[in-house]
C-alpha cells in the first residue's frame, strides 16, 4: 500500500506546485496571457488523467500525456522553488529573483526537452566481462547480447528497433536474451514491421522469457488502486509467447534452456515474472530451481531483481533481469546506474556483485512507459561476455 501514498502525495505535490505557478505568475508577463495559457495546459492535463483512469486507451497515449505532464512538473518545481526564495528578500530583490524564476525554470525545461529528445533516440551498448572459476573451458569467450522491456506501444515508428537490430546483428553474438515486457498492455502494440525487426535479430540461439506487462492488463491505470493483487491474464501471455516464437525465440517459462558446447554444457534458467507485489505470481520458483542440475553453470532469467537481493540466486553465478527502466532517470558509473528515482533493493541498473563471483546485471530497457522519457543515459544493449578464469 505504500507505493500508492506516494504516487498521491507527489501527484498532490504537483498539483499545488502547478497552482502556485498559475497565481503567481511571471512578472515580465501580462497576468491575463499567462492565466490563459496555463489555464489551457492544465484542462489538457486534467482532462488527459481522467481519460486514462476511466477509459481504455490506445497504446502509447499515456505515454505521450505522462510526458507532458512530467514537463509541466519540471517547470513548476523549478518556477516555484526561486519564487518562494523570492520572498525572504526585500522588495527590489525580490522582483529580481522572482523575475528570474521564469527564465531560469523555462532553460531547464528546454534542456530536459533536449535531453530527452537526445537520450530517448539512441541505442548504446554497454559491455560487461565477467570472469568465473567454474565456467566450462570450452565457453570462454560466449557473448550474450541481452534487451530487454521493449515496450512497443510507447514506439512511433519501427526506427529505434532497427538500430537495435543492426547493433545486435554486428556483435554476432552466441546468443540474444531478451529479459521481458514486449508490451504495454496489449497485443495490438505488436506492428508487422516490429515482428520483423525482431525477426531480423540473428544468433544461434534465442531466448526470452515474460515481464509483468506480458502477464497483465493495464489499459485501465484505476486498476493500480484496487486492494486485491492484480490477475495475471493468461491469453495475452500465451499470445505474446506465440508472437515471440514467430520471430525464433524460444520463450522460457519456468523452464531450463541447455546449450552445449563439445563436452561442456551451461544452462539457461527463464521463470516467470517472480517480482515484489502487487504483481500476482503463478508457478512455483523453487520447484524450478531445485531441478537445476548442481555444479552446472547456470544463469537465471527472470524480470524482475527483486528476489537476487533476497538470496533466492545465491547459487547462481549470474542472473539478467530489467523492470526498473532505470527510473529513466540517472547517470552511470563505475558500470552502476546513479541518482536514479527507481530502485528494487537499492538496485536501479547495471552490474551488482556479491562475494566476488555472483553477479546481476539489470538491463534499463529499450522503449518506456508510463512517461515518454529518457535523460542521462540511453537506452541500451548489455554486451556480456564471459571468460573462465
Amino acid at each position: 500500500m505504500h507505493w500508492r501514498i506516494y504516487i498521491v502525495v507527489l501527484l498532490l505535490l504537483s498539483f499545488v506546485m502547478m497552482c502556485y505557478t498559475f497565481y503567481f505568475q511571471p512578472p515580465q508577463i501580462k497576468k491575463k496571457t499567462w492565466h490563459y495559457s496555463w489555464l489551457i495546459i492544465l484542462f489538457i492535463i486534467i482532462i488527459s488523467i481522467l481519460i486514462l483512469v476511466f477509459a481504455n486507451v490506445i497504446s502509447g497515449f499515456s505515454t505521450i500525456i505522462g510526458a507532458i505532464f512530467l514537463y509541466v512538473i519540471i517547470f513548476s518545481f523549478f518556477y516555484t522553488l526561486i519564487h518562494v526564495v523570492g520572498w525572504f528578500f526585500k522588495k527590489n530583490n525580490r522582483f529580481k529573483i522572482q523575475k528570474f524564476a521564469f527564465r531560469f525554470a523555462l532553460t531547464i525545461l528546454i534542456l530536459a526537452v533536449i535531453g530527452n529528445i537526445f537520450y530517448s533516440n539512441r541505442v548504446v551498448l554497454k559491455n560487461y566481462d565477467l570472469y568465473y572459476d567454474n565456467l566450462p573451458d570450452s565457453f570462454d569467450g560466449f557473448t550474450i547480447a541481452q534487451i530487454s522491456d521493449l515496450h512497443l506501444g510507447s514506439f512511433i515508428n519501427d526506427h529505434k528497433l532497427k538500430r537495435t537490430t543492426e547493433k545486435i546483428n554486428k556483435l554476432k553474438p552466441d546468443v540474444i536474451i531478451f529479459t521481458g515486457d514486449l508490451v504495454n498492455s496489449s497485443m495490438k502494440e505488436i506492428k508487422p514491421e516490429y515482428m520483423e525487426q525482431l525477426r531480423n535479430m540473428h544468433a544461434p540461439i534465442k531466448l526470452a522469457i515474460l515481464g509483468n506487462h506480458d502477464y497483465h492488463d493495464y489499459h485501465k491505470f484505476v486498476q493500480y488502486w484496487g486492494n486485491k493483487p492484480l490477475e495475471p491474464k493468461v491469453a495475452l501471455s500465451d499470445s505474446i509467447t506465440e508472437a515471440l516464437e514467430q520471430c525464433g525465440f524460444t520463450v522460457l517459462r519456468d523452464s531450463i534452456y541447455l546449450v552445449g558446447r563439445q563436452a561442456d554444457s551451461i544452462a539457461f534458467v527463464g521463470l516467470n515474472n517472480y517480482g515484489k507485489p502487487p504483481f500476482t505470481v503463478f508457478g512455483n520458483i523453487n520447484n524450478v530451481l531445485n531441478k537445476i542440475p548442481e555444479h552446472l553453470f547456470s544463469i537465471i532469467l527472470v524480470h524482475d531483481p527483486f528476489y537476487w537481493s533476497e538470496g533466492l540466486f545465491d547459487k547462481f553465478p549470474l542472473t539478467l533481469s530489467g523492470h526498473t527502466h532505470g527510473g529513466q532517470f540517472g547517470f552511470f558509473i563505475n558500470k552502476q546506474l546513479k541518482l536514479s528515482l527507481a530502485s528494487i533493493n537499492g538496485k536501479t541498473g547495471g552490474l551488482y556483485t556479491k562475494n566476488n563471483d555472483i553477479n546481476l546485471i539489470i538491463n534499463t530497457g529499450i522503449g518506456h512507459v508510463g512517461v515518454n522519457f529518457h535523460l542521462g543515459f540511453s537506452s541500451q544493449i548489455a554486451v556480456i561476455k564471459l571468460h573462465k578464469k
